[in-house]
């Protein structure tokens, strides 16, 4: 303590007072870092999302029209690349998309990406 005092100017009150703090400190630290590896924590699980029922309106947290997205925002769709971006977009050059499943005749999406997708897709009729 008195190295500490040749260098701080700190009463020996406030010393006992710093001491005390650190040891409070330093066992709470070690109580939290032993309780985190004592705790059995159950694995987090993600909520079931029924998506093949016809009679739910589920809706994605943003919906895309394939006749006017830019092939960027098309790449946020899960499982669509720059690749498939560009496809979709040179498909609709020539023709237009008139409902959702429509996009299945783009080369590379079949039935089980246009599951994926069709949360996320909605045809705007113009």
């Amino acid at each position: 303590m008195n190295k500490v005092k040749d260098y701080f100017d700190f009463s020996s009150a406030q010393l006992r007072v710093i001491a005390l703090l650190s040891a409070l400190a330093l066992g709470l630290g070690g109580f939290l870092f032993i309780r985190s590896y004592a705790e059995n924590v159950p694995e987090a699980t993600s909520p079931a999302v029924n998506v093949g029922d016809a009679a739910a309106d589920y809706t994605g947290l943003f919906v895309l029209d394939p006749n006017r997205s830019p092939a960027d925002s098309l790449e946020l769709l899960p499982g669509i690349g720059k690749v498939l971006a560009d496809r979709i977009v040179e498909y609709r050059q020539h023709q237009k998309f008139a409902s959702e499943i429509e996009i299945t005749r783009v080369k590379g999406i079949g039935p089980k990406m246009y599951e994926r997708l069709r949360p996320y897709l909605k045809v705007h009729k113009p």
